[in-house]
This record gives structure tokens, sequence and C-alpha cells, in this order.
């Protein structure tokens, strides 16, 4: 968490006695297996990002806090910016309620079940899936530089979306409808969709978010590529899980892979919320033959899909092509719908 009860602290301001509380606007929370590392990071970044922002911060571990790690320590002062002082805590020792904006760094989501599920739940969850540097660095730091570096973006986002007086999340009550888009594990055709619903709402109000029927693993270079190709920015969008999220404050549900029947038992909800839709797009990993083609032919589908809806959302009486504005209901069915 810091040295959040140092002298210099308490004395030069008693109402910041802790670096997060009532006395903020907003209070964020990082978690990572045992806030040695990357949540220490994040809670650097966000320390010195802030400015003037009324932003609290603490940083702790879902197992327990051990310490923190050295070269943590090394590479955010090379960025000048020094954690050594801070603690390494436990998540046990915090309060949910606390805390306004919760951050998985670790791809740990699924570790906050049962009693921890409330963390899941408060205002803003998102888990970040950033690597782990202890485990993977080949021991010159780099691993730990690139994830500093990503941890820096991904504050410096969050920041800003808490800036945005309606728009702390991408959905949300803010808006009039909300779009949940799926695909199995949240690292392409999901993400391309999300990409372009941002790029082509305008001044709609409709909130948007895309996760991972599986899980989330991380956003797939090919989709960031050929996105940015068509200038749509997805490089800093996370890979999440659909268990973190609530089918509650979604009104549209699209599954891109035609993964509709993976949604049965729990995940029927899923289906059953005002609008679900099955795109079935190709799943361009598994059929790109090494030049792309496959990421534009289906980001292009994509755009085309996006664009559809986007127009059935606005229609004032027609949100949907069928529904109790007509006097008849047709649907027709094939195997695919393809």
């Amino acid at each position: 968490m810091g040295n959040a009860c140092s002298g210099q602290v308490a004395e030069g301001a008693a109402e910041v006695g802790l670096p997060y509380g009532p006395q903020y606007a907003k209070n964020v929370l990082f978690l990572c297996n045992h806030n040695s590392c990357r949540s220490q990071m994040a809670d650097g970044w966000l320390r010195q990002l802030r400015g003037r922002a009324s932003v609290g911060v603490a940083s702790a571990g879902i197992v327990g806090g051990t310490a923190v790690k050295e070269g943590a320590i090394t590479v955010m002062k090379e960025a000048g910016m020094d954690i050594s002082g801070f603690t390494s805590d436990a998540m046990a020792d915090f309060n949910p309620e606390d805390f306004d904006v919760v951050i998985s760094c670790c791809g740990c989501g699924d570790k906050l079940n049962g009693d921890k599920e409330v963390w899941k739940r408060r205002p803003v969850f998102q888990d970040w899936n950033l690597d782990d540097p202890p485990a993977i660095d080949p021991g010159d730091l780099s691993a730990y530089r690139r994830v500093r570096d990503e941890s820096r973006v991904k504050v410096k986002d969050l920041l800003e979306q808490l800036a945005a007086p309606t728009a702390s999340l991408p959905y949300g009550k803010q808006y009039s409808k909300n779009v949940m888009f799926l695909c199995n594990h949240n690292s392409c055709r999901s993400q391309m969709a999300d990409g372009w619903l941002r790029q082509l709402r305008g001044r709609a109000s409709v909130g948007v978010a895309s996760a991972g029927i599986v899980g989330g693993t991380a956003v797939k270079d090919g989709a960031v590529t050929v996105m940015k190709e068509a200038s749509v920015d997805i490089s800093g969008f996370t890979s999440d899980a659909m268990a973190d999220f609530n089918p509650e404050d979604f009104d549209v549900v699209i599954s891109c892979c035609g993964c509709g029947d993976k949604l049965n038992g729990d995940k029927e909800v899923w289906k059953r919320r005002p609008v679900f839709q099955d795109w079935n797009l190709d799943d361009p990993p598994a059929i790109d033959p090494g030049d792309l083609s496959a990421y534009r032919r289906v980001r292009d589908e994509s755009r085309v899909k996006v664009k559809d809806l986007l127009e059935q959302l606005a229609a004032p009486t027609a949100s949907l092509p069928y529904g109790k504005q007509y006097s008849k209901n047709v649907m027709f069915l094939c195997n695919h719908n393809s």
C-alpha cells in the first residue's frame, strides 16, 4: 500500500493521513496475488500521475502481502518514482466499501469468488491481466520495464476515465443503452466490435464492453494491427472474463463467435437480456494464412454489423427489428443463420 502513515503526511495534512479515504472523490485499490510487483507499480504510477485529481489509492495482495520486489523498486526509480518505502499488504486488511474502483492487475479476477466476490461488485472492477515480471524476467529487468510502462498507460487511461464527469466506465447507467460483445477469450472478434462501436457511436448514448465467455487472455496482435490500419486504437484494451461482469448492466448482448450454445446453465441469463444476437463471425487467429487477410475481412464485417446495430438502437420505435411495436413478428431459422 505504501508509507500511508508516515509522519510527514500525518503532520503536513491531517485530513490525508491515509492515501485513500473519504477525503477523496474516488478511491482505487490495485490488487495482485502478493502485492509485491504489479499492484505496487500501479499504485506508484497513480500517485505520480493523478496531479490535483481527488483520487485516493492503495494496493494489496489477494493471497496476502509479502515484500515489494527489488526489480519493481529499481525500474520505478528509473522512471522517477520511489516505491522503496511502500509496504506489502493483504487484501483482507482492507474494507471493500472504502473503494469505488478495484483493479486486478494480474488477471486474477477468478480468485475473487465466494466471500471475496464483494470486491468485484464495487462500482468499477477491471482485470488488467498484466504479465508477472518476477516469473518471466530473463535477468536484465526487461520484463519489469515492459510491465512498468504498460502499467503507466493503463493508469493514465483509468485517471482519464475517472475524470470524465459522465463516463467513469465505458458502460453504465449514464448511457441509454449498454452493449456487451462476447467471444470465447475476448482476444479478437469481440475486441474489434468493441472498438468499432466506440468509434461509430458518435453522440449516441450507447455504452459498451467486451468479455470472454471462457475467460480473458490477451488482445491478439493481429487484431490490434488491422484495427489501427482503420484508425481505431485497441492496443490499450484489456482482455476480460464474462464472469467479471453483471448481465443486468447490459441491454444488448452480442455473441460474436456463434457461441450462443455456450451460454447455458448459469450463463443462460446473458441470452435473456432484452436483445441477444449471435453474429457467428469467423475466428481470424484460427484461419488467417499469415498475411492478416482474415483479420481484415472480419474487421470489415464487424464494422458493418456494429453500424447496423447502432442504427437499430437509434430507431425510436424499433430498437429491435421485431417486438411489441409490430402487430406480427416473424422468425426465420436455418442451421447457422449464415
